[in-house]
């Protein structure tokens, strides 16, 4: 098991699924910039099924995740409880982590997962309703289409100090 791996695990691991540390504003903020990094990585791999895309399955299919690391992550209830595409996303960010580790080629973009997993530490997950209506706590939006997110406007900081501020804008 390498560095990326490690590393990813151990957030996932540690976060709070509860839901009950708010913040909605910089987690819509966070999805979106999910959304608009996962159009530039679909469009590049030729993916289907954006945008809750499995990169590595492109990337190196013979790479999979840690099995050990995901029972670990299957043992957890409050995991388990979340919308199935925040599972599938949590596994898939530990995957495509592997390849990194595996010192596979990557497309030259920012990590696909990073807002996600971000996002996830700032209050728990996300649903989706079949209108394409992105819920995240209490806000909802539309989720669009691919080409709505394939735009070069620079993605929204993800520190810690930036996205609190985001959201203090709010309070």
């Amino acid at each position: 098991m390498g560095g990326h791996v490690e590393q990813r695990f151990e957030r996932i691991l540690a976060i709070d699924w509860t839901g009950s540390r708010g913040g909605s504003r910089s987690r819509g903020a966070l999805m979106r910039e999910y959304l608009r990094r996962a159009a530039w990585w679909g469009k590049a791999l030729q993916l289907k099924g954006w945008p809750f895309i499995d990169p590595a399955d492109a990337l190196a299919p013979d790479v999979q995740a840690p099995k050990e690391l995901v029972d670990r992550l299957y043992e957890d209830e409050r995991f388990l409880n979340q919308d199935m595409r925040v599972v599938k996303t949590c596994v898939r960010s530990i995957r495509l982590a592997a390849v990194r580790d595996a010192g596979r080629p990557v497309p030259p973009f920012p990590d696909m997962f990073e807002p996600l997993i971000a996002m996830y530490e700032r209050g728990g997950g996300f649903s989706l309703d079949k209108t394409g209506m992105v819920g995240v706590g209490g806000a909802a939006f539309h989720r669009g289409i691919l080409p709505d997110h394939l735009h070069k406007k620079p993605g929204i900081p993800l520190d810690h100090a930036s996205l609190d501020a985001m959201d203090a804008a709010d309070a």
